[in-house]
C-alpha cells in the first residue's frame, strides 16, 4: 500500500460500548483459531503479515493495513510467516459483566480470552 493511508486502531481511543485488544505473534509462531475469541471483531493487521491456515492446509496471506472479520470462518490457525512481529488489533462490542449490566468487560462472555 505504497503512499496510501492505512486504517489502524493503534493509538486510537476505544469508543464506549466497545473493546479494543491487541495480539502480538512473534516470527514463525501460530495461534490456534478459536471462533468465540474473534466473534463480532473487526481485525486490522497493524504490523507485519498474517497468514490464515484452513483445516484443508490451504492458506491466505494478509499484509499490513488489511481489515478482516472472521464471521462464519473456522480456520485452523493464525500464523506469523514474517521475520518481525505480527501485530493485530481487534475491535468488538463490549459484553455486560454478569450481575452488573455494564459494558466494558467481556467477563462471562462465552470463549472470551485476551491475546496480549
Amino acid at each position: 500500500m505504497d503512499g496510501e493511508e492505512q486504517f489502524s486502531f493503534l493509538g486510537a481511543r476505544c469508543p464506549g460500548g466497545f473493546r479494543l485488544r491487541t495480539t502480538v505473534l512473534e516470527p514463525g509462531k501460530e495461534l490456534p483459531f478459536r471462533a468465540a475469541e474473534w466473534a463480532d471483531a473487526l481485525v486490522v493487521v497493524e504490523i507485519g503479515e498474517l497468514e490464515i491456515e484452513c483445516w484443508s492446509g490451504a492458506s491466505a496471506g494478509f499484509r499490513q493495513g488489511a481489515v478482516l472479520e472472521f464471521a462464519g470462518l473456522t480456520p485452523r490457525c493464525l500464523r506469523n510467516p514474517g521475520d518481525g512481529p505480527l501485530v493485530l488489533s481487534a475491535l468488538s462490542r463490549a459484553w455486560p459483566r454478569p450481575g452488573r449490566g455494564q459494558a466494558g468487560s467481556d467477563e462471562g462472555r462465552p470463549g472470551a480470552a485476551s491475546h496480549k
